[in-house]
């Protein structure tokens, strides 16, 4: 349909609706009312609005429209019908693209009805909007592709996986690999010991070195009540020192009675540091009977032997071939160095990085502090914990295997004899850890804690 635009001089008729064109209408008929719209053009140009093109309209369209002009109309009229933009073919493009409409002018003629002639329905189809051009779509599914290539489905988790990912299974898989390296460990000890030069060495170094002169025999009745304090102490300081490190949201909070400003710390910290206090004072008591009875000679190495010796005690313990054992008047080299380790290496270094992390450390001691991180006593606190589980794992392990009674006689019945007193009182001795660590809960802490300290929430 041609597009018509309002009346351009106050007064002037409205130019009536373009009349069709007939089929057998030569051109030259139909161009000749162009002509003379076209020569009346230039006079009546000047000053007339022009509207924004139509979308996708082409100049055959603009061109029919003045065709289908009668030839009676008044020269503005013409005119007007001439001044409608004619898109150039460079602009149609664009405003193809983006489909713009404009509002209808007032007074323009409905579309024409679908028997019109082709000319005059050309106009109608630009109105319509024009379609998606497929060559501009194609690239951006490309680039979408190449951006985010479609991710394979990720494998269902193995056996092994679904194992690791439970606390049982985890334990269980450990378990199983400790195994296979001890397995490992004891054939290679057993190749080792068949070959000719490591059997000269085992007969130069059979494991132990002799004690200075002076040295005591047989182990007296006040370590036995130590060794059971001890460990029945350092039990609970592993169990609590681990819910310290692990548990998020105590169960309840302890702030002490004393000092200008106390500081509130959960009921687990507290119970391990009451521990700790205890375990200090145990420990100290036991160094000071040790030097003054003489037994120190015992566990501290007095040779430079002892350290061959300790590889020979080794691999013969590897091999199944353990060496004899005679703790009641002398350990073997390997037990001397693990004894030593643990009271004068490892139990200083678990009291002196606890004291670090713990309150009573002075805050404003700001040079010491800077000497002394805290990040380092975290960091040697948690191996030294761990060092004194595998000390305990192994050491029950030997005494239960290289001899049950007689060293438990040795431990707890101070007598170099082969019965069951040692055993029933260490029976006894797990009774009471065993009631200690199901005891120490927060509703059995809080009336021992309220001693010394106000617990809340």
């Amino acid at each position: 349909m041609a597009r018509q635009g309002l009346p351009r001089t106050p007064g002037a008729a409205q130019a009536p609706p373009p009349a069709p064109v007939q089929e057998n209408e030569p051109p030259q008929q139909a161009a000749e009312p162009a002509a003379s719209a076209s020569a009346s053009a230039p006079a009546a140009s000047t000053g007339v609005r022009r509207g924004l093109p139509r979308p996708g309209a082409a100049p055959a369209a603009a061109e029919s429209s003045v065709a289908q002009a009668a030839p009676g109309q008044p020269a503005a009229s013409a005119a007007a019908v001439e001044a409608e933009p004619v898109a150039e073919p460079v602009a149609a493009a664009p405003a193809a693209a983006t489909g713009r409409r404009g509002l209808p002018r007032p007074g323009a003629a409905s579309a024409p009805a679908a028997s019109q002639t082709p000319a005059a329905a050309a106009p109608a189809a630009a109105d319509a909007p024009a379609p998606a051009k497929p060559e501009a779509a194609a690239p951006k599914v490309q680039t979408a592709a190449t951006a985010a290539p479609a991710k394979p489905a990720p494998a269902p988790p193995g056996a092994l996986a679904k194992l690791w990912a439970t606390a049982i299974g985890k334990t269980v898989l450990l378990a199983a690999g400790l195994l296979v390296l001890l397995g490992a460990a004891v054939l290679l000890a057993r190749w080792l010991v068949g070959m000719e030069s490591v059997q000269e060495f085992l007969t130069r170094y059979p494991g132990e070195t002799h004690l200075p002169k002076g040295a005591p025999v047989g182990l007296p009745a006040w370590m036995g009540w130590q060794h059971f304090f001890n460990i029945f102490l350092m039990v609970l300081i592993i169990r609590s020192g681990w819910q310290v490190r692990t548990q998020r949201r105590p169960p309840a909070s302890w702030t002490a009675k004393f000092g200008k400003n106390p500081k509130k710390i959960s009921i687990n910290l507290w119970f391990h540091q009451f521990l700790d206090i205890l375990w200090l004072v145990n420990g100290v008591v036991f160094v000071v009977l040790l030097l003054s009875t003489g037994q120190w000679m015992r566990v501290v190495p007095s040779s430079w032997e002892v350290f061959p010796n300790a590889l020979s005690a080794a691999l013969q313990y590897l091999s199944l071939d353990w060496p004899t054992e005679n703790g009641w008047v002398n350990y073997n080299s390997l037990q001397v160095l693990a004894y030593f380790a643990t009271i004068f290496l490892a139990a200083p270094l678990a009291a002196v990085t606890g004291f670090r992390m713990s309150g009573a450390w002075p805050s404003k001691a700001e040079k010491l502090s800077r000497a002394y991180p805290i990040e380092v006593a975290r960091a040697i606190h948690l191996p030294v914990m761990f060092y004194f589980v595998a000390f305990i794992v192994v050491h029950v392990a030997l005494v239960f295997s290289t001899g049950a009674l007689r060293n438990l006689n040795h431990m707890y019945a101070a007598q170099d004899a082969v019965n069951w007193t040692g055993f029933w009182i260490f029976f006894a001795s797990l009774l009471v850890i065993v009631v200690g660590w199901f005891a120490a809960r927060p509703i059995l802490l809080a009336p021992l804690a309220s001693l010394f300290g106000k617990v809340g929430r």
